[in-house]
């Protein structure tokens, strides 16, 4: 008859595969325990900062940006007028708003209704409206006190540049695609006019596939996206007699015209295969990689409603990429992948507590004299800025505030033998306002609760008998140290030594867990406030039967 050994001593205990520092996920690898340290299976609305894991900062609407109610939203822009201001252009059905942080909001009435979607390009001082191919373009020349014009008649055997669904420029020309896969170029310095037999040329080397973006790169030179192929033209200067058209190897293409993002000259755009890169190699010589940079997320892009793949949005601020995309059976956006350009790694999949909030585009533009991200909801009409405070503000109320529920599944952790015993966790972490649960996934098992809904008391002090914090703080002593949480609520007395309104109280989280397996894995759940998560350790000895003798 077999026993089981006999439990080692807490002092041959180990502390197998413990987390100090942090990278990214790793959601390709089949079985858990085979994911390396400082990896985690699978991350929502944390960031990996300083080698931890926090909760993503929040968001709010600005009040200059939403002072105005737009209804439905048909297109964003910016628009830099001569003095070097930046104001976002905001097209509803009546016409264009141009709003800005600090400013009042401005409008420029159109002759004819907006019903569709539109899109925005600015040449110098010059900003153009572009409405399809069944109606004209419109520009406008930053002046308030007058309003959208149509463009004027061709002269000295120019042609018009044709109507479009949007317009780039690149050598001190705009570069109109048209058609399935035809670009205009306009004449150098005129960009309403354009040589048809010069100046236009075919993105094909035989395919059937459409034009998707065209999208300028370093000095002359410009990446043309296909459906499923991508080309360079080289030479856009001049009067296009060196220009040259070849095809990069692959068969990658674009799936949106705004699933694209140009970095540091790298360009990152997504595919129906995934997130790839573009880098220069060698002089001038563009090359996509191999494998997509979201491999490691191969599941989420599995995940993507790709029959609305056209809307996904591509942006990027310092040093973190974000794509907009359609999870599962949105038809618009409704999750934000982050992808860590320092570490190469993706940190997070970022939800908001509106179900209903959807993110149909992406755009920088300054707010308080720095460049920030915004996320805009064409159909609700709101802008949205990102990475701000503590929690969604997502209205000009605290009615429409949202708790940011921050999730994190960790990787299998696994012991000394094939067989182990999992006696207890650590958790070091640092909290504001708290209310975690954490459990234990032993393998091929159903999860074990360790510890439910904690919260932590903004009165309490971990020291004995200390009294209680008054939450006015009356007595100024906000600062004292050890209490169990730090967060604060109106009415609040400042007194002489201030608040700090978002410092962490740190701890050690301690607790049992009781299981024999081959690796558990921890799932760290938040629902309120924000917990940042320095260091995971578990202890855990062999637990393997004795030698069973043959007879």
């Amino acid at each position: 008859m077999a026993r089981w050994a006999k439990p080692k001593p807490l002092d041959e205990i180990q502390h197998p595969n413990g987390d100090a520092t942090f990278v990214g996920m790793d959601m390709k690898s089949k079985d858990p325990a085979s994911i390396k340290p400082g990896f985690y299976r699978e991350g929502y609305n944390c960031r990996v900062e300083n080698g931890g894991l926090e909760t993503r900062l929040g968001s709010l609407c600005p009040g200059a940006l939403n002072a105005v109610s737009y209804n439905t939203i048909f297109g964003t822009g910016l628009f830099s007028n001569p003095n070097g201001l930046e104001w976002l252009a905001v097209a509803t059905t009546s016409g264009v708003w141009f709003v800005r942080d600090g400013e009042y909001p401005r409008f420029v009435p159109l002759s004819e209704q907006i019903q569709e979607s539109v899109e925005f390009s600015q040449s110098f001082d010059v900003f153009f409206l572009w409405r399809g191919p069944l109606k004209v373009p419109l520009r406008w020349h930053g002046d308030w006190a007058v309003y959208w014009q149509t463009f004027p008649p061709p002269t000295g055997g120019r042609t018009t540049v044709p109507n479009a669904y949007y317009a780039e420029n690149a050598a001190n020309r705009m570069l109109v695609p048209y058609g399935k896969d035809r670009i205009a170029v306009s004449d150098i310095a005129d960009y309403v006019e354009y040589d048809w037999v010069l100046d236009d040329f075919q993105i094909n080397q035989g395919e059937s596939d459409d034009l998707v973006r065209v999208f300028p790169w370093q000095q002359s030179q410009i990446i043309c996206f296909k459906r499923h192929s991508i080309f360079r033209v080289t030479g856009v200067m001049g009067d296009l007699t060196s220009a040259s058209l070849a095809k990069l190897p692959g068969s990658l293409g674009l799936v949106g015209r705004r699933a694209v993002v140009d970095i540091g000259g790298d360009i990152y755009f997504m595919s129906q295969s995934g997130v790839f890169r573009i880098s220069q190699i060698f002089q001038d010589t563009p090359q996509p990689d191999d494998v997509p940079i979201s491999d490691f997320i191969k599941p989420v892009i599995d995940s993507i409603n790709w029959n609305a793949a056209n809307l996904i949005r591509a942006e990027y601020r310092r040093d973190r990429l974000y794509f907009a995309v359609p999870l599962k059976n949105a038809v618009r956006n409704n999750a934000l992948i982050v992808y860590n350009i320092v570490s190469s790694f993706w940190e997070s999949i970022d939800t908001f507590g509106d179900p209903d909030f959807r993110i149909d585009d992406l755009i920088k533009m300054d707010y308080n004299g720095e460049r920030r991200l915004y996320a805009i909801d064409r159909v609700k009409g709101i802008i949205l800025l990102l990475e701000q405070g503590k929690t969604d503000l997502m209205g000009p109320t605290h009615d429409f505030e949202h708790q940011i529920a921050t999730a994190v599944m960790l990787r299998g952790y696994g012991g000394s033998g094939n067989r182990n015993f999992f006696k207890r966790m650590e958790l070091d972490c640092a909290s504001w306002n708290p209310k975690f649960t954490i459990k234990a996934y032993p393998d091929g098992n159903n999860a074990k609760v360790l510890v439910s809904d904690k919260e932590k008391n903004r009165t309490k002090y971990k020291t004995w008998n200390t009294p209680l914090w008054n939450p006015l703080n009356s007595n100024d002593d906000h600062a004292n140290g050890r209490r169990l949480d730090y967060s604060v609520e109106l009415p609040l007395m400042l007194g002489y030594q201030g608040v700090q309104l978002e410092r962490l109280q740190n701890e050690t989280e301690r607790y049992n867990i009781g299981l024999k397996s081959r690796y558990v894995q921890m799932k760290i759940e938040n629902t309120q406030g924000a917990v940042n998560i320095r260091q995971v350790s578990l202890e855990a000895y062999e637990d393997q039967r004795e030698p069973h003798p043959q007879t």
